[in-house]
C-alpha cells in the first residue's frame, strides 16, 4: 500500500514538473514575442481591383492587438516590376526599422503595398489602384490593426515608381497623409520618346497609345497642390548619377514644390545609380525621417 502511495506521489510530482515546464515555455515564448517585431503577410479582397490583393504589415515589438495603444503608420510602395515583398527581401526593412525603434524608442507600423506596374493611378479602362488604396486598403488597415487614423500620424513612401505614387497620393489626399517619403522618385518632366517604359507600361494610356503624355502630365503630382496639400511634408532622396530618372528632373520637382510653400527635406547623394545598391543605402535615412516625423 505504501509502495502504491509513493508511486502515486511520484507520478503527481512528475506531472507537476512537466506542466510547470510547459507553462514556463509558453511564458518565455510570449516574452520573446513581445520583444520582437513581426511581419504579417496577408490578403484582402479588393472590390475596386476585383482580385485578392496581397500586402505585408510590419508590427513593432510590443504590439498588442488587444491594447488601446495606437501607432503611426507608413504605407510603402515598390517600384516598377516589383511587388509587396521587394522592400523586405531586396533589403531588410524589418531589420532597419527594428534598429531605429531600438535607438529612438519611437515606433510605427509599416504596410507594404502590392502596386503591380500601376504607377498607383487609376488607369483608363484598367486597374484602379489609386481608388483601391484609398477605399479598400486604408479602411482595412484601420479596422485590422492598431493604427492612428489622424493624418498627422500617417505617411506614404516609396522607391522609383513608388516614389512617384507617394508624392501624388500625399498631395492629392492631404486628409489621408501628412508626410511622404520618396527615394529616386520617377518624376520625369519629359520621358524620352525611345524609352521602353513608353511601350511597355499602360498606366497612362489614353485608350489609343500605351503612354500618353497628355494623360501623364494631367496626373503629375504637382497638379494637386492646393492650400491643404501645402501642409504635407516631403522627404526626397536621389543620387546625382541616376541614369533612369535624371537628377535634373528631381531638382525640378523639388524646386516646384518648394515654390508652392511645401516643406521639403532634399538629400542628394553621389555615386551609385537607380538600383538596389543605392536604395539599400538610402532606405535607412528615409525610414529614420519618417519615424521621427510621425512620432
Amino acid at each position: 500500500m505504501k509502495k502504491r502511495s509513493s508511486l502515486f506521489i511520484l507520478i503527481i510530482l512528475m506531472l507537476s514538473l512537466v506542466l510547470t515546464g510547459c507553462t514556463s515555455n509558453k511564458d518565455a515564448a510570449k516574452a520573446k514575442a513581445a520583444n520582437q517585431s513581426q511581419v504579417v503577410t496577408t490578403t484582402l479582397y479588393s472590390k475596386h481591383l476585383g482580385i485578392d490583393w496581397n500586402y505585408d504589415v510590419y508590427l513593432p515589438a510590443g504590439y498588442n492587438p488587444k491594447a488601446n495603444k495606437k501607432y503611426p503608420v507608413l504605407f510603402m510602395l515598390h517600384g516598377l516590376y516589383g511587388n509587396h515583398r521587394n522592400l523586405l527581401e531586396r533589403f531588410n526593412s524589418q531589420q532597419i526599422i527594428d534598429g531605429l525603434v531600438h535607438r529612438t524608442s519611437k515606433k510605427m507600423i509599416v504596410v507594404f503595398v502590392d502596386g503591380f506596374n500601376s504607377f498607383y493611378v487609376n488607369q483608363k479602362g484598367g486597374m484602379q489602384m489609386e481608388t483601391a488604396i484609398i477605399k479598400d486598403l486604408i479602411p482595412k488597415i484601420n479596422q485590422t490593426y492598431k493604427v492612428a487614423t489622424n493624418p498627422n500620424q500617417r505617411a506614404i513612401g516609396g522607391i522609383s515608381m513608388g516614389g512617384y505614387g507617394a508624392a501624388r497620393l500625399a498631395l492629392k489626399y492631404p486628409n489621408q497623409f501628412s508626410k511622404a517619403v520618396m527615394i529616386s522618385p520617377s518624376v520625369w518632366y519629359s520621358l524620352a520618346k525611345g524609352n521602353p517604359i513608353r511601350a511597355n507600361m499602360h498606366a497612362f494610356t489614353d485608350g489609343k497609345t500605351n503612354w500618353s503624355d497628355q494623360v501623364y502630365n494631367s496626373e503629375f503630382p504637382t497638379k494637386y497642390i492646393n492650400n491643404k496639400s501645402r501642409n504635407v511634408k516631403l522627404y526626397i532622396e536621389t543620387t546625382s548619377s541616376d541614369t533612369t530618372v535624371p537628377v535634373k528632373d528631381v531638382n525640378h520637382f523639388v524646386n516646384d514644390v518648394k515654390s508652392q510653400g511645401i516643406n521639403v527635406k532634399y538629400v542628394k547623394d553621389s555615386g551609385d545609380n537607380h538600383n538596389w545598391t543605392y536604395w539599400t543605402k538610402a532606405a535607412p535615412k528615409a525610414y529614420a525621417w519618417a519615424i521621427k516625423e510621425l512620432n
